[in-house]
């Protein structure tokens, strides 16, 4: 072997060409301990990411792993950046007899050049299950098997706007799969792609579970003069609960102030029917449009104070962001 084919290989990358890498990279070797063909399937998935994102060409620049807590440290290799989103895959590349022996990702890699600009670092994660040496007990296999099927069961919807009745019968079927897992199952493949789908949509069910509660405070709002301060505390204080509750729906895709306008929203590749969140996004919208200034301005702790209770996780620090406590320490300081 000599020096040209590692060119290729750089080059390659740098085109994203999955066709040549195939044919450069060896298949008897592994790649990040999995097989060449786990190790491409990785590749296709940043690769593809990369594009959707914009990129048509990678920038390659040297570098080394700068990681004290791990095993490649000091090893060389390189950072591949996309030339428009700037997004970039960081590899370590051993060699051996001037031909590449082994390629792993890397999360603490420094390239020699200080002024390379990137954005998100694109991980090629190579799961406990997907490795070459990885021998499966015969239970394993069937629950690997059960979350593949659970997973694929939802995934053929991907294609259609999904509305509540669907995922709600599916959260319901695989609820006892889901919760056989005591721990989040982040090193095995099946699992961690069913698990971590499951938990997506029951955040949705979550989220539903103040819809009541939303619809009766957008319609209650529409009473309300809200040039009448003392009634429109009375509301927000009465609906704290279930703007604590939707305080993390935040898909980006939904029009807050007119959600009939958004006829889906996403969640991963899936298109959610937005119908069913109207009330919620409505009412999120009109109360995080006052909550927060009228907290600034009944807020009863000092800068200093808000700072000690969050760095001594103080159980003062859960009424931080409560205006209702606020209302009533004032109301009982007068």
């Amino acid at each position: 072997m000599n020096k040209d084919k590692i060119e290729y290989i750089i080059e390659s990358f740098q085109k994203m060409d999955l066709n040549m890498l195939d044919i450069l990279l060896d298949e008897n070797r592994t790649y990040q301990d999995a097989t060449k063909e786990v190790f491409l399937e990785k590749l296709n998935t940043a690769f593809a990411q990369l594009k959707k994102s914009g990129d048509t060409f990678l920038l390659s620049y040297k570098g080394f792993c700068n990681s004290e807590e791990c095993s490649n440290n000091g090893c060389k290799g390189y950072s591949f950046v996309g030339n428009n989103s700037k997004k970039h895959i960081d590899l370590i590349f051993k060699e051996l007899d001037n031909d590449v022996n082994d390629i792993y990702h890397c999360n603490g890699f420094e390239t020699y050049e200080t002024s390379v600009e990137t954005e998100n670092l694109i991980w090629i994660d190579v799961k406990n299950d997907e490795k070459a040496d990885f021998k499966p007990s015969i239970d394993f296999l069937i629950k690997s098997q059960q979350c593949k099927l659970a997973y694929e069961e939802l995934t053929r919807y991907q294609d259609t706007i999904i509305d509540k009745e669907v995922y709600l019968v599916w959260l319901e079927k695989f609820h006892y799969l889901y919760k056989s897992f005591d721990l989040p199952p982040l090193f095995y493949s099946e699992f961690n792609k069913f698990h971590t789908l499951y938990y997506r949509f029951n955040e949705l069910n979550d989220f539903l579970q103040s819809n009541d509660s939303a619809k009766e405070a957008v319609k209650e709002f529409q009473t309300i003069d809200k040039s009448n301060e003392p009634l429109l505390l009375k509301w927000l204080i009465k609906y704290e609960k279930t703007g604590d509750n939707l305080m993390l729906f935040l898909y980006e895709d939904i029009d807050f102030e007119f959600p009939e306008k958004s006829e889906c929203f996403n969640v991963d590749d899936f298109k959610i029917n937005t119908s069913d969140f109207w009330y919620i996004a409505k009412f999120k919208f009109l109360f995080d449009e006052y909550y927060w200034n009228m907290l600034e301005k009944y807020n009863t702790f000092s800068n200093e104070q808000t700072t000690q209770y969050i760095n001594e996780n103080s159980e003062m620090s859960n009424y931080i962001n409560s205006l209702s406590y606020h209302i009533d320490k004032r109301n009982n300081e007068l």
